[in-house]
This record gives C-alpha cells, sequence and structure tokens, in this order.
C-alpha cells in the first residue's frame, strides 16, 4: 500500500510562509523588548550615578567652602562657665550626647 500524497498548492505554500514570517516577527519584536529593557535599566543606573556624583561634589564643595570652622556637630564641646551670685562658686558645664553637663 502506498501512502496518500497530499498535493502542495500555491495557498498551502504562502501559508507556510506568512507563518514563519508572523513568529519571526514575533522573536523579533520580544528581543526588540528586551533590548528596550536593557537599555532603560542601563540609563537609570547611570543617571543613578551621575546624581551620587553630584551629590558627593557639593558636599567636598560646602566642607571646603565653610571658612575655618573645622568641628562637626557631633565632635562640638561647647564649654560655659557660669557664676553663682552667692557663693562665688564656678560651673563648668559642657554639651554631651546627652544634654548638659555641669561640673
Amino acid at each position: 500500500m502506498t501512502a496518500a500524497r497530499s498535493t502542495l498548492s500555491f495557498d498551502a505554500i504562502l501559508a507556510r510562509i506568512g507563518n514563519g514570517l508572523r513568529e519571526g516577527a514575533r522573536w523579533a519584536l520580544r528581543g526588540i523588548l528586551a533590548l528596550a529593557i536593557i537599555v532603560m535599566a542601563g540609563m537609570f543606573a547611570v543617571m543613578t550615578a551621575i546624581v551620587g556624583l553630584v551629590i558627593a561634589t557639593v558636599a567636598i564643595l560646602l566642607r571646603l567652602t565653610t571658612g575655618g570652622r573645622r568641628e562637626t556637630i557631633f565632635t562640638t564641646r561647647t564649654t560655659t562657665r557660669t557664676e553663682a551670685e552667692s557663693d562665688g562658686i564656678t560651673l563648668d558645664a559642657h554639651r554631651t550626647a546627652r544634654g548638659w553637663t555641669v561640673e
């Protein structure tokens, strides 16, 4: 027994070519979308790095242009001396992390 042969018509060939082109276009669109996502992520990373460099530059410029003051907020030690009017006792007070301390 011989297998039945199907005849290829011109319409069947065009349908196969059309399906192949449709699948190729679908893969191409997926590739373009993937590349667009990668490009956007790269642009976001570059913009973030630029903003970080601008912040660092401003911080350095502020540090260099603040005059002769070299102390920071956390290392400032303010000392005040007050005298009690009745006994003539001198009190030494300085600011700590927990508030003012009087010695």
